[in-house]
């Protein structure tokens, strides 16, 4: 996902409570800023944040079911690309 300077984008995975995904993420050609959240069933979480980030990796463990996933933001003067990489268990990928 490309994105411009100052553009955000979304992407959630859709997971039932306990499950786990193991993730990676990596911007090329800056860094962005992010924040690691879920939503659903009546309930809101934020996992981890971060500033003028150029990667993260770790495993998200849905702290109940619903939509899990990562905001980004490029705060830098320049395309920022970012790549999501993740295997684990969830049912469905939304993409914007």
């Amino acid at each position: 996902m490309t994105l411009t300077p100052g553009e955000g984008i979304e992407v959630k995975l859709v997971m039932e409570e306990g499950a786990e995904a193991e993730f990676l993420w990596v911007a090329e050609n800056g860094v962005v800023n992010f924040d690691l959240h879920g939503d659903g069933s009546g309930n809101n979480i934020s996992y981890a944040k971060g500033r003028a980030l150029a990667e993260h990796e770790g495993v998200l463990t849905a702290a109940f079911t619903g939509n899990h996933g990562w905001f980004w933001r490029n705060r830098d003067g320049q395309d920022v690309t970012v790549t999501l990489y993740v295997r684990g268990d969830y049912s469905e990928l939304k993409l914007p």
